[in-house]
């Protein structure tokens, strides 16, 4: 019994003695009924006291059980209504700053709007390399070639630590998720410059941040998308493979030879969930970052015309697949062949107004470059496969100069013996026939194919083969990986640049001086990290 129950039976006791008091004037003094009515009030009483003590008890108990859980759970709730408090106070302030912003991290950093209008994406890659190459003796650079003297007689083993790639890249959308965007910017690795400003304690660079992608994209939906800007050419598979994906330390020198890397244009693409095709009008393979206009009086980089196309059947899997060389253990199978092009013509008289190893660059001289490809892709279960061949034929030359016709191949695979552990093999094959340019001296005089100065044509006479092997460590996938490989040269390497102005210096061989060199040996570690 609670206190209100006593207060109602002590109020009924005082009604009661009212109720006897009148009674007893009405009736002469009769007491029974108000004696009747005490005793039982106090039996009440005394009932209600025993409750009380047996109420108090219950309470001493729960709190030697509870001890101050009761207190913790009160002041839980005050918090809560708190932080309620506080949230609508920050929402109202949010609230003047438009729409709001979210940040925050969801596989990379980013900021966006609260519709998802609004977003920007940031990631980045850093590639640090230690690298060893071996160049025989008779295949290295001599003190002195014909008229071109070298500062000096290069070693037959050179090694060392470099940055491969540091790179920065901003994507995402504006307006609505159908307007999209990419700009990738690339910190270039440092070229020593040879002369009286350069010293051993001196590091004179001739490169430095470089814009890579810089493109607006429309989806209008339908399968149908337009998009503008500098890009990486579709044209070759294994260079649309990111830098982040490959199985090896670096890519094929095949690949060197052919890719045009970046183009600027405009390009239609369409995707269905089966194939996918592109077709573009561009500025021409090896021409980044290059004005439209004035270009032949200036960097004279320019072609007259050039488009390039790709189409992709996929037969089995989905197209996120195709984004990585390798596939992990637990991955579904895919299927992917493709075809592509890529045609342009240079510049007519188009020659470079300084002298140098690497030449011109040739699909920007005076002719006509028709590059075509055919690839295949095979992903399972811990396991890929990838062929390609490419060719190019550079004709219409003037002076009714031979073609020059180049085929390569590229064969790779691999096979992961954990979850995180991958062995890999690769072949590939360049063979290059016919023509006669070369390099230029200075005053723009071409030297024939048969000077000793002609030295790193992408058009000198070549063949040969590289054969690699590597083993690859995942430590948190493509975003923390350790890559090794070893590759060795059976024939001569003789162009160091390739027809559209790729160095194979990233790829850390070297140009040989003959044609009956051999044997160049290439060890390379990696270190990737993305964020």
């Amino acid at each position: 019994m609670n206190k209100v129950t006593l207060i109602l039976a002590v109020s009924a006791v005082g009604l009661l003695n009212i109720a006897s008091a009148t009674g007893d004037e009405a009736v002469g003094g009769n007491q029974a009924l108000p004696n009747q009515a005490m005793s039982e009030i106090q039996q009440i009483k005394q009932q209600m006291a025993e409750m009380e003590k047996r109420h108090d008890a219950e309470i001493a108990a729960l709190r030697n059980e509870n001890g101050d859980k009761w207190l913790t759970q009160q002041r839980a709730d005050e918090i809560r209504e708190v932080v309620k408090d506080v949230l609508a106070d920050s929402q109202t302030r949010t609230s003047l700053q438009g729409e709001g912003v979210t940040a925050g991290w969801n596989k990379n950093f980013f900021l966006a709007s609260p519709d998802g209008n609004f977003t920007l994406f940031v990631t980045g890659q850093i590639q640090a390399r230690q690298a060893y190459n071996y160049q025989s003796k008779s295949s290295r650079n001599p003190t002195q070639s014909g008229s071109v003297t070298y500062p000096k007689e290069s070693s037959s083993n050179e090694y060392g630590t470099e940055i491969r790639r540091a790179r920065i890249i901003f994507t995402g959308n504006v307006i609505d998720p159908s307007w999209t965007y990419r700009v990738a910017v690339a910190f270039n690795q440092n070229a020593l410059v040879e002369g009286s400003a350069a010293t051993n304690n001196s590091q004179n660079s001739t490169n430095g941040v470089v814009l890579d992608d810089a493109f607006i994209r429309k989806d209008f939906g339908n399968g149908f998308a337009v998009r503008t800007g500098q890009w990486k050419s579709a044209y070759n598979f294994e260079e649309m493979a990111s830098s982040a994906s490959m199985q090896f330390v670096e890519r094929t020198l095949v690949n060197q030879y052919f890719t045009p890397k970046f183009i600027a244009g405009i390009e239609l693409q369409y995707e269905t969930a089966l194939w996918r095709a592109s077709v573009n009008w561009n500025d021409g393979g090896g021409n980044r970052n290059v004005s439209s206009v004035g270009s032949f009086s200036t960097s004279e980089n320019n072609v007259q015309w050039a488009t390039s196309g790709r189409a992709e059947l996929k037969l089995a899997g989905e197209w996120g697949q195709f984004r990585e060389m390798m596939s992990f253990r637990g991955r579904e199978d895919g299927i992917l062949i493709g075809a592509a092009y890529n045609w342009q013509r240079g510049g007519a008289g188009n020659v470079p107004t300084s002298a140098g190893v690497s030449g011109p660059i040739v699909g920007n001289d005076d002719g006509i470059n028709f590059s075509y490809t055919a690839d295949f892709n095979l992903r399972s279960n811990g396991f890929s496969f990838f062929a390609a061949f490419l060719g190019n034929s550079f004709y219409s030359r003037p002076d009714g100069a031979e073609a020059v016709n180049s085929l390569g191949a590229v064969v790779q695979g691999g096979v992961f013996l954990s979850d995180d552990i991958e062995i890999t093999a690769r072949w590939e094959w360049l063979n290059v026939s016919g023509g006669t340019y070369s390099v230029v001296s200075s005053g723009n005089t071409p030297i024939p194919a048969t000077s000793p100065n002609a030295l790193g044509s992408a058009l000198n006479a070549q063949h040969f083969s590289i054969y690699t092997a590597g083993l690859n460590y995942y430590i948190s996938g493509n975003r923390v990986k350790l890559n090794a490989d070893l590759g060795y040269v059976a024939g001569a390497i003789m162009f160091s640049t390739g027809l559209f102005n790729q160095n194979i210096i990233g790829a850390d061989y070297r140009t040989d001086q003959n044609s009956s060199a051999t044997g160049q040996v290439v060890a390379r570690v990696q270190l990737q990290l993305l964020f």
